[in-house]
C-alpha cells in the first residue's frame, strides 16, 4: 500500500496541472468551475440563438481579434505577414517560395483560393504547383506522392483562433490534410472573417453545423499552432520532427 501511494505522489498534482493549463490559456477562472458553453442537452433552436449572438459579438470586436490573433500567432512562432492587399499577399507567397528555393508546392482545395490568384502567381515564377484534391481523375496515391515531393504546403483556414494563435482546417470532400503536415514549410492564409475569439466558438459553430448536416462531423479537426514540436527525445525540444519545421501566415485583414 505504501509503495502505491509513493508511486502516485510522483505525478503532477491535479490542481497544479489544471492551473498550468489555465495560465497557458490566459484564463482567470478555474477550469472546473468555468461555465459549460456547449451542453449536450442544448437543442437546435438554442444553438441557433447562441451562434447568432456569437456571430454578432465577433463582428463587434473584429478589429481587436485581428490584433490579438496576430500577437498570439507570433508568440506561437508563426511568421506573420499582415496586409490588406490581395496583391501584396500573393507577392509575399511568391517571394517566400523564391527565397527558400522551392521548386514545387502543393495547395489545398479550399474556397479562399477562388479569391486569390495563387496558382498563376506561383507558376509565373517557375514553381510547379499541385492542387491536392482527391477526385475521380487523381488517385490517393498520386496526391500523397505529389505532396511528399513538395517543399511548400499552402492552405486556407476555416477558423483562426485569437485565444491560441491556431489555424483550424476542417475535413471536406477532396481535401488532403497532408498539405499542412508533410511539406517542410507550411503557409496558411487567414482572412479577418475567419477569426473567432476562442476554441469555444469553434465548437459552438461546429455543433450547429453538425445538426444542420444531420450528424456529419467529418473524421478530424486539424488545429495548427505553430511549427511541429516534440520533446520526446531526452526531453529536448526539437522542431519539425512530426510536421513542418517552418510556418508562415498571411493575415489578410
Amino acid at each position: 500500500m505504501v509503495e502505491k501511494q509513493n508511486a502516485i505522489s510522483l505525478g503532477v498534482p491535479k490542481d497544479d496541472f489544471l492551473g498550468h493549463v489555465r495560465r497557458s490559456l490566459g484564463r482567470d477562472q478555474p477550469l472546473e468551475t468555468a461555465p459549460v458553453h456547449l451542453p449536450l442537452t442544448e437543442n437546435f433552436a438554442d444553438l441557433e440563438v447562441r451562434a447568432k449572438a456569437a456571430t454578432e459579438r465577433l463582428e463587434t470586436i473584429r478589429g481587436e481579434l485581428v490584433d490579438r490573433f496576430e500577437e498570439t500567432a507570433r508568440v506561437r512562432n508563426w511568421n506573420v505577414f499582415r496586409t490588406s492587399s490581395v496583391e501584396e499577399s500573393i507577392g509575399y507567397m511568391a517571394d517566400l517560395a523564391g527565397r527558400l528555393g522551392i521548386s514545387k508546392a502543393a495547395r489545398a482545395d479550399q474556397p479562399v483560393f477562388a479569391e486569390l490568384a495563387v496558382d498563376s502567381a506561383l507558376q509565373n515564377t517557375g514553381i510547379e504547383l499541385f492542387v491536392a484534391a482527391h477526385d475521380e481523375s487523381t488517385s490517393d496515391l498520386r496526391v500523397r506522392q505529389q505532396i511528399i515531393e513538395s517543399g511548400l504546403g499552402i492552405t486556407g483556414a476555416d477558423y483562426a483562433v485569437a485565444e491560441t494563435g491556431s489555424v483550424v482546417v476542417l475535413p471536406r470532400k477532396g481535401l488532403s490534410r497532408l498539405v499542412s503536415l508533410v511539406p517542410p514549410v507550411h503557409l496558411a492564409i487567414v482572412r479577418a472573417k475567419d477569426l473567432v475569439e476562442s476554441i469555444d466558438d469553434v465548437f459552438l459553430f461546429r455543433r450547429l453545423e453538425y445538426l444542420h448536416k444531420g450528424g456529419d462531423m467529418g473524421s478530424y479537426l486539424n488545429f495548427i499552432t505553430g511549427p511541429s514540436r516534440t520533446a520526446d527525445i531526452e526531453m529536448k525540444l526539437v522542431v519539425g520532427v512530426h510536421g513542418p519545421r517552418e510556418v508562415h501566415l498571411v493575415l489578410l485583414a
